[in-house]
This record gives structure tokens, sequence and C-alpha cells, in this order.
């Protein structure tokens, strides 16, 4: 039994939507560099810009899997993107073409082609709206963010909130599902030249929960260092202090769940001179060490990771703990491959991952994630007495 034609098409579609950048950048170079693309450009074929658009003139900045750069421009904003074909879409003039046919001028041999062609950019085209959509609906809902580059201006925004705003702009074609395959590992760089994963544009409410938690444990900190606190704050205090500070409405039990999924001990354990992990490490949740994890959790992007096994059960001087490892790359995700492969030398580290249910948190950086590295390993043994286990070289 056969599938009807416009099944196909979604199937076609969504595989296309999951190209990564750099796989997507070279169909596109091919169907711009193709004789019977350059025989109908640009008098049949035209390309036309998108509305708050443009093309970057120089590519510094930019890797791979960067879309292009958010600009601010007064009070507004727009998109300059990395590649000229990402900009916009391709329009066909199906008068002229049918001219062009009926002359005669037009090999017979060659129709084949030219459905292909047609076809392709059609795919190209949807690609291509389907991005601008997201970013102009990244805009609408973290402009306050853009500004500021303040994560506490972050807002809650799920991909069916975004999915819902892009069809009421009349674009019916997407949905969360469409919206995941185009932002995953993809990233852009905002107006302050930082780089940024578009997945992170979507935080959860606990994500914010999480950062206005980090933001009142970083004032604790200066409290402490200014000898103006005595001992850190219970979850309870965190809760009111959220109340009182920011409006937050967050019961103590939830703190304690966002401070335990980030890593930070209990205020007994906190003190500013001896926690790890420092919360200028900025982790992430933490992800199963597995390939298929690896590939959809972690950037190919550089910064510091941090390797753990399920349970605190690992003893060190100064008491037991999950973390077995700590890193940095230029490339996290190649290197935590790496890691699972065969070819890791590392004795000690591969006896931990052979094991089973290990897991990873990462931070990305855009440069110093090597010193970073360094200011970790030198954290660490400051709780807990010893370096972790399988970093061995001093």
């Amino acid at each position: 039994m056969s599938l009807p034609p416009e099944v196909i098409g979604r199937i076609i579609l969504a595989k296309f939507l999951s190209y990564s950048l750099k796989r997507y950048q070279k169909t596109l170079n091919e169907v711009e560099n193709s004789d019977i693309f350059r025989s109908l450009f640009p008098d049949i074929i035209t390309f036309q810009m998108f509305r708050q658009a443009s093309a970057a003139t120089d590519k510094e900045g930019f890797t791979q899997n960067t879309l292009g750069r958010i600009e601010q421009d007064g009070q507004g904003f727009s998109i300059c993107y990395r590649h000229s074909g990402f900009a916009g879409e391709y329009r066909l003039d199906r008068g002229k073409l049918a001219r062009l046919i009926q002359s005669g001028n037009f090999p017979e041999h060659r129709k084949d082609e030219l459905d292909l062609l047609q076809r392709r950019l059609r795919l190209i085209s949807t690609r291509n709206r389907i991005a601008h959509m997201i970013l102009l609906g990244i805009i609408e809902h973290q402009a306050a963010y853009l500004r500021s580059s303040d994560p506490l201006a972050l807002v809650p925004l799920s991909q069916v909130k975004l999915s819902h705003w892009i069809k009421a702009q009349r674009y019916q074609l997407v949905d969360n599902s469409v919206i995941s395959r185009v932002v995953n590992g993809t990233s852009i760089l905002i107006p302050n030249g930082k780089l940024i994963l578009l997945k992170d544009f979507f935080p959860s409410a606990r994500k914010t929960y999480k950062a206005y938690i980090k933001e009142i444990l970083t004032e604790e900190d200066r409290e402490l260092k200014s000898n103006r606190l005595n001992q850190p704050y219970t979850d309870k205090e965190i809760s009111h202090r959220l109340k009182k500070t920011y409006a937050l409405s967050i019961s103590r039990r939830s703190v304690t769940y966002c401070r335990n999924q980030m890593g930070i001990p209990p205020f007994r354990k906190r003190t500013y001179a001896n926690q790890y992990p420092p919360r200028w490490a900025h982790f992430s949740p933490f992800f199963p060490l597995t390939l298929t994890s690896v590939k959809e959790n972690a950037p190919q992007l550089s910064g510091i990771y941090e390797l753990s096994v399920e349970q605190s059960n690992i003893e060190y001087p100064s008491g037991a703990a999950a973390v077995f490892y700590l890193g940095s790359s230029n490339n996290i995700r190649k290197r935590l491959r790496a890691h699972l492969g065969l070819g890791c030398r590392n004795g000690d580290l591969n006896a931990f991952i052979s094991r089973g249910k290990c897991f990873f948190r990462l931070a990305t950086s855009n440069d110093g994630f090597r010193e970073e590295e360094k200011r970790l390993l030198r954290c660490f043994p400051q709780m807990y007495g010893a370096r972790p286990k399988c970093n061995k070289i001093g």
C-alpha cells in the first residue's frame, strides 16, 4: 500500500529539517552551483530576502553550526545570516519558464533536472522560512534578554507556545516537532557577541527558577565574604527571599529540588571558600553518558565538563562524591565521544565508564575554557580533599 503524496512530502520535509547546518549548507551550495540553477538565475529564479534579514559580509565569530547573529538597531532587532542562502526564499517565475519551454530553447532531457531543482528549492525555502520565523519569535518573546544579556531576563518559553505564535503570523506549517528539528544543535550570536544555542531560548519555568536561585546564592556569597552573613541561607530562607526580592512564589521543596539538580550542596556544606561546583561554572543539568545522549545534548562548542556516577559513593579524603573526572575541550561533543570510544587511553576513566550509569554535565565557554578547567581542579580538592579520581596529571 503506497502512502499518499502529502504524507511522503511531510516525511521528506521532516528529514530535510533534521539536517545539521553544515550538511544543509552543503546541499544549498550544490543547488546554487548546479548548471541548471545557474542557467535560470536570476532571470527565471529569483531570491527574495526576508524582512529584518541581511547576509554577513564577514565570517568572523561564526562556527559551522552558527546560523548568524541577532543585531540591535535602536530598540529593534534584525537578523544577519552567516550565509546569504539562509536569508530568504527562492521564487520561480512560472510564466517565464513556460515561455522558455514553449520556445524550444529548453532541452527536453533537462525537464527531469528542472523537476528535481524545483523540489529542492521548495525544501530550502521552507526551511529558511521556518528558521526565520523561529528567530522572529525568539526576538518577540526574549527581547529583554537580548537587550540586557541578563539570564534573569529570560522568560519561560516552550516550543509549543512559539509554534502557536508562528501560526498566528499566518504560517500554519510549524508545530513544536518542526521547531525542535530546526533548532537542534544550532546556535546564534546575540548582540553582546555571545554564542547561544537556540534551544537555550526555550527555558522551562523550573529553569528560570534555577536562575533566580543562583542569583540569591550569588548574593549569599557576597554577604558571607563581607561578614554581613553568619551562615548560608537555608532552602526556606531562599524561598522567602525569592518572594521578597522577585515576587516569585516557590515552595521550599521546589527550592531543594532545583538546588540538588544544580549540584549545589545544602546550607551546612556551603561556604564561599570551599564549595564545589562553584557557581560561576553554570553547569547544565545532568545527562546520561551514552553516544545517543552526547549527540543530543552536547554541543560542538568549547567549554568544561564533568563526569560522574549515579550515587555519591566515590570516597575522597573529605567525604564522598559522585564526580570522577573534570575536563575541557574546544569541542565538547567530540571529546565525550572519544571518552566513550575504544581509543581512550585513561584506564581509570575507562573503568568507571564501562560500569555503566555514568552522567555528564557541561558549561560552554567562548574562550578561557582551559583556565576554567584549572579553576575547577583547584576548587574540587578544597571541598573533597583530593582531585577527581581520573584526573591524574597535576
